[in-house]
């Protein structure tokens, strides 16, 4: 014969069991895993490897928007070339043009003040170019070695972690 208690005892436990079955299925339906997944492997993946992947995703994304810009903008910039040759061309025949219509109409001694500045102009040009090459090599030397040395502050953390 059955003890009453061991009859609410085992009620209690089916509707229990009954309960937690309930409850997993519904949160399977909610979120199946794909084929060939297990919680076993889900469980034992490493965090980094979900990152990797995110990472890899986005890069993804980054590489197929700049494709589809690319596409796009290059019909653009090919018809803004075209036209700024077109145009460049006319306007540098209207200024020559313009250019020897004052000149024409100037004394000589202006003549020879213009000559001297543009002269003075054109050293001034050269010597600015070649002082900001000095600084670009500068700085372009300078980040070299900062970035030689963060490289080896991440290589000496690599082998840390190892």
């Amino acid at each position: 014969m059955w003890n009453p208690v061991t009859r609410n005892t085992l009620k209690t436990l089916v509707l229990t069991l009954g309960l937690y079955s309930g409850a997993h299925v519904i949160a399977m339906l909610a979120h199946p895993m794909p084929v060939g997944a297990s919680t076993e492997s889900a469980a034992l993946k490493h965090p980094e490897d979900s990152r990797r992947a995110q990472i890899k995703e986005l890069n993804e994304q980054i590489r197929r928007l700049r494709e589809q810009y690319e596409a796009q903008a290059a019909p653009l910039q090919a018809q803004l070339k075209a036209l700024r040759e077109k145009l460049d061309a006319e306007v540098k025949s209207l200024e020559a043009q313009r250019e020897a219509l004052v000149q024409d109409g100037e004394s000589p001694g202006l003549k020879a003040l213009n000559e001297e500045e543009a002269s003075q102009l054109a050293a001034l040009e050269n010597q600015e170019r070649a002082e900001i090459e000095k600084v670009r090599q500068r700085y372009s030397e300078e980040r070299k070695r900062i970035q030689q040395a963060f490289q080896q502050r991440r290589h000496s953390l690599e082998i840390g972690k190892k």
